[in-house]
């Protein structure tokens, strides 16, 4: 068994169910398309990674996604954002991986380096936190189950992040803050995809 676990939560990439922001934009379709090119972006990145991979979906699993034995495939528990992510986060944990990790599926500049630091700095640090341009997260990483982080938040909302810092500090955990990276969310940050996906 791996140490070391990769969280990813997502949505069945429906048209109007995706990217709402975008979509209203560039039209529900086009969204959709968005959002399935940034899942396949994200599963490229860690199919090939070291760690045993567990995908929790909005709506139904899509059994396209079990794509080597280290992942495992479930659905999201009930509840806001937040109790999802303490649930998911609980029942990793309790499977015994050390180091555990949640990554969103928005950021195209998602690698195996940055996964590597995470890793790297749960070895000396309590929490790990990566930060988005948004002011949300793209990488949240633990080695135990610190259930006052996931309470009482916006989990869209762009203070989330230093929301996230503020309870480590009062909980005195040691925290890694990662690069800021770019989440794709809204028409403006679609510049390095539209040529890619014939979006104008």
């Amino acid at each position: 068994m791996n140490e070391h676990a990769i969280i990813i939560f997502q949505k069945n990439p429906e048209p109007g169910k995706v990217k709402t922001k975008l979509g209203e934009v560039i039209g529900s379709e086009k969204a959709a398309e968005v959002y399935e090119y940034l899942l396949k972006n994200t599963h490229e990145v860690v199919e090939k990674y070291p760690a045993d991979v567990f995908v929790y979906f909005q709506d139904e699993v899509d059994n396209r996604f079990l794509l080597n034995d280290q992942y495992h495939l479930s659905l999201q528990g009930q509840g806001i954002l937040g109790e999802k992510m303490e649930q998911a986060f609980a029942e990793v944990l309790g499977k015994g991986y050390q180091k555990v990790v949640i990554i969103g599926s928005d950021c195209l500049e998602l690698n195996a380096d940055i996964l590597d630091e995470a890793f790297e700095a749960l070895s000396y640090q309590d929490l790990v936190v990566g930060p988005a341009q948004d002011g949300t997260f793209y990488l949240l990483g633990m080695k135990e189950l610190y259930s006052e982080l996931f309470r009482d938040k916006d989990w869209v909302d762009q203070s989330v992040v230093s929301e996230i810092l503020s309870d480590a500090k009062s909980l005195k955990l040691n925290v890694h803050k990662m690069k800021m990276l770019f989440d794709v969310e809204q028409y403006e940050d679609l510049k390095s995809l539209r040529g890619l996906l014939n979006i104008h």
